[in-house]
């Protein structure tokens, strides 16, 4: 199987320099993976002289969401994450998608002025599992069958998030079930997020914490030999990493592609806590 490709696959950069700097404004939710109705959309400012991430912490976006030919849909003010801890970032934005078409972005980006237009294309079916969507019962190995240094690429793993196969865990209670490949992560966010979900973890005790790494065979020497675990496939991701958290009922209530903030991780973990 395929080698995935990265969270940050920077799709449709039309235009964008601004405020002095060759600063060029990119979607990067992985194509293919942005639907219909309320949906969470990354964006990277980019130096494209030196390739730097421009996104400031300091900075709160504003994006206007346009139709094909630039009229406004909506204006979506952005929040800050961190995809590399005090090292990259990018914008969220929480937009509500109205159909499956192309779309248009323009960006209020602070002393970089406005940037864009930038392409944004939104599918009927997007690739993966969707927030409201039953989660698949996926068969994952667990250090009863596997030792767990054959389960992560995790340098410092937490093995209680090996315990479990994902059905277990999505069939017996709210459950929180990271995507993340630390040691092959094209986009390098994979091992921030899964940190980011074991420092938290403690503070939600009801809750199953599934860490799925992505590769069967993280051992191998040449990335061309990895071989992605089937439940990549049953739950249609197209990227690494991603974070799903189910409900009591075994369906999704929220899911965050490349990068995810403490307060939004906080504010999902929490909905499903009770």
């Amino acid at each position: 199987m395929r080698r995935l490709t990265g969270a940050l696959f920077l799709t449709l950069a039309l235009a964008a320099c601004s405020g002095g700097v060759d600063a060029i404004a990119t979607v990067a939710s992985t194509q293919g993976s942005v639907g219909v109705g309320p949906q969470r959309i990354l964006v990277a400012v980019i130096d494209q002289e030196t390739d730097e991430y421009l996104a400031r912490e300091d900075v709160t976006p504003v994006a206007v969401l346009r139709d094909g030919i630039g009229s406004p849909l909506g204006e979506y003010e952005g929040e800050f994450v961190w995809t590399i801890p005090d090292v990259r970032g990018l914008y969220a934005f929480e937009m509500d998608i109205p159909g499956a078409n192309t779309y248009q972005l323009t960006i209020e980006a602070g002393e970089l002025g406005e940037l864009g237009p930038i392409g944004l294309i939104a599918f009927g079916e997007p690739l993966q599992v969707a927030p409201g969507e039953d989660a698949p019962r996926s068969e994952t190995r667990t250090v009863a069958g596997t030792p767990l240094e054959d389960l992560t690429s995790d340098p410092d793993p937490d093995e209680s998030f090996y315990e479990m196969t994902v059905a277990e865990a999505v069939d017996s209670g709210p459950s929180v079930i990271v995507f993340a490949t630390p040691a092959w992560c094209t986009s390098q966010s994979c091992g921030p997020m899964l940190d980011q979900v074991k420092a938290i973890a403690p503070e939600f005790p009801g809750l199953n914490f599934v860490h799925v790494e992505v590769y069967e065979n993280i051992h191998v020497t040449d990335p061309q030999d990895l071989v992605t675990v089937p439940a990549i496939g049953e739950w249609g991701i197209p990227s690494e990493p991603w974070l799903y958290v189910t409900d009591g009922n075994g369906v999704v209530s929220a899911a965050f592609e490349g990068a995810i903030s403490e307060d939004e991780l906080r504010a999902a973990l929490a909905e499903v806590s009770g």
